[in-house]
């Protein structure tokens, strides 16, 4: 093997000099890579009554929701109670601000800040036209950061009653805006307001960024007579201007609103509010004079408006994505969460997830009342303790209650085990000193046992990986007989079968793909009877991820007796971090339809109401 360092020593002056410059942009690579910013979209929706909306984009042309498009914070401010327009830049001193639009009629805009993006300090109400009787409103806030001065600007669209008659007209509600703004260093005291920009028409809208040495607006021009409602470029050496003469229109021969600009690679990217079609689209440009339509390459949350994009770090997106599904069932990382309900209580048994390979070597049991609060129960079934036949490989437990006793089936090396208890949350002893199922006695793995118990007191085994089997056990419950297994695999089927009895109908579900994919599931299929033929329902997967919610699978369902209420348990990857090897357990309502389909679980919709 090489010596490293005696290597080193013996390199010339000029190749060491060129290896330490190799080595500074591998160090230079690598942080690039660890800071890689994200895109990210404030917006709102209706009329804002609900608050900021967020969305990312790795790319700046396909953006997802977060927080499955709920609000991030909801409006206090103003009579109306609205937040329209939410502009979000990062401050010089790291933080997120945010200005918005606080009603129709105000005399003034909201303000607050956050350091990431879920937590937001005391919304502030900044009254800037309250010194001019005749203002009627203060529309779409915007801030700028300037980083030479280290003063932020504010600026906004203002209709002034008799203030430029030049351009008043009768139609869009008298509306005859300008741009107005003030400064601040630290958002409690500001400058006087002042007329930022007075191009010769109505204008709203105004955005503006650092390009080179010298500052670029986007504005809307407002004016209804000639219609122009479309988006112009005006230039100013210092923020606070002047600003020069507005361009010719940016956008084409459709009314455009709320613009935002952004940089993806060499191109500025402009996106804006069809808000005549209730769409948004996009323009992009390498020098700021010939644009080309880019609206069929983006896709964007439905019902978006007016709205900004910044950027965030690849840390602070994990955080947010974290905000974006109910919170798991159980702390800690757990899979293939078995539930069941006994004695006006409901039991977990999972497995113990977190290393790869799922080595796991002990089961246990957790426990609550209103499937909100989980007690630990402690380890019910310790492999190489409980055991002589295997130590490792602890998986996908189940339980049935039959006779008085709790009878816990598992998996344990790729075989199936069965333990048996007085108590559901154990300790449960191994009756047979061997496994109730052997690895290689059938084709596929034999794990994830499930028992049902029917009725009439009949139960019946099914388990299997790859393929499926059920069998009818004996009376004990920790026997059968091997000439009445039935294999049979129904499409789709990978592993996890569980079954359940709905109104006479046999209900069995399974999981589908490979637990390490992202896209595993559950399915299901009917049958009338335990043993089936089982046919598989149309409406399939009832089961899967969606957004930041990947890999769910691996479940269970349980009844809440005398009631048609029922819960399905499952894990999915951990957020954030997670993945095949670390899940964690969720709970969801399970739903029917009026001819008994299961329909599709919302893994938004957390627990018991």
């Amino acid at each position: 093997m090489m010596n490293w360092n005696k290597s080193i020593s013996k390199i010339g002056g000029v190749n060491r000099w060129c290896l330490a410059v190799v080595l500074l942009l591998l160090a230079k690579v690598t942080f690039c890579q660890d800071e890689q910013e994200i895109y990210a979209f404030s917006y709102f929706k209706g009329n804002g009554e609900d608050g900021l909306h967020l969305a990312y984009s790795e790319d700046g042309y396909q953006w997802t929701a977060l927080k499955d498009d709920q609000s991030f914070l909801k409006p206090v401010l103003s009579k109306d109670k609205l937040m329209r327009d939410p502009c979000i830049i990062r401050g010089g001193d790291g933080k997120f601000h945010m200005v918005w639009t606080v009603s129709w009629t105000d005399k003034g805009i909201g303000y607050a800040s956050s350091s990431d993006l879920i937590h937001w300090s005391e919304q502030q109400y900044i009254p800037v036209m309250a010194h001019e009787e005749e203002a009627r409103n203060c529309w779409a806030p915007e801030i700028t950061f300037d980083t030479s001065t280290k003063k932020y600007m504010i600026y906004w669209a203002t209709t002034i009653k008799g203030k430029f008659p030049e351009t008043q007209v009768k139609g869009d509600d008298a509306y005859n805006h300008r741009i107005y703004y003030v400064t601040t260093k630290d958002f409690k005291t500001f400058s006087k307001t002042k007329l930022l920009y007075e191009p010769g028409f109505n204008v709203i809208d105004a955005s503006i960024v650092k390009e080179g040495k010298q500052w670029l607006m986007l504005l809307k021009d407002e004016t209804k007579e000639p219609a122009q409602k479309n988006i112009k470029i005006a230039y100013a050496k210092n923020l606070e201007g002047p600003y020069a003469e507005a361009s010719k229109p940016i956008t084409g021969k459709f009314w455009a609103e709320g613009p935002t600009v952004t940089k993806i690679g060499a191109d500025w990217v402009v996106y804006f509010d069809k808000y005549t079609e209730h769409k948004y689209g996009a323009i992009k440009s390498s020098n700021l004079q010939q644009w080309e339509d880019v609206s069929d390459k983006i896709k964007l949350p439905e019902g978006i408006r007016h709205g900004s994009i910044f950027k965030i770090s690849k840390q602070q997106l994990t955080k947010l994505l974290a905000q974006s599904a109910p919170q798991a069932a159980l702390p800690g990382v757990y899979a293939d969460p078995h539930i069941a309900y006994f004695d006006h209580k409901f039991y977990i048994y999972p497995t113990t997830d977190g290393s790869e390979g799922w080595q796991s070597d002990q089961f246990s049991c957790w426990s609550s009342t209103d499937l909100k609060k989980w007690k630990n129960e402690g380890t019910i079934l310790d492999l190489k303790k409980d055991l002589s036949w295997a130590n490792v490989r602890a998986w996908a437990p189940a339980i049935a209650y039959k006779g008085g006793k709790y009878f816990y089936y598992f998996s344990a090396d790729v075989n199936i085990g069965v333990a048996v208890s007085d108590k559901p949350s154990g300790p449960f002893k191994d009756p047979l000193g061997k496994p109730l199922v052997a690895k290689g006695e059938y084709p596929g793995q034999m794990i994830d046992p499930m028992v049902l118990v029917d009725d009439d007191g009949s139960a019946y085994l099914y388990w299997g990986q790859g393929n499926c089997y059920v069998v009818k056990l004996n009376e004990d419950m920790v026997s059968f007989d091997p000439k009445n297994v039935k294999q049979f695999k129904p499409e789709g089927y990978n592993e996890g079968p569980f079954a359940f009895k709905r109104n006479g109908k046999y209900y069995l579900m399974w999981s589908e793909y490979d637990t390490r994919d992202p896209r595993y599931s559950v399915a299901y299929a009917l049958s009338d009877s335990p043993l089936g033929p089982f046919v598989k329902v149309q409406q399939n997967p009832i089961l899967k991820g969606k957004g930041i919610v990947k890999g769910a699978g691996h479940h269970a369902v349980v009844h809440v007796p005398e009631t048609d209420q029922w819960f399905i348990a499952y894990h999915r990857f951990k957020i954030p971090g997670g993945n095949g090897y670390n899940r964690e357990t969720c709970i969801s309502p399970m739903y029917f339809d009026a001819a008994g389909n299961i329909t599709e679980v919302d893994v938004y919709e957390a627990g018991m109401k």
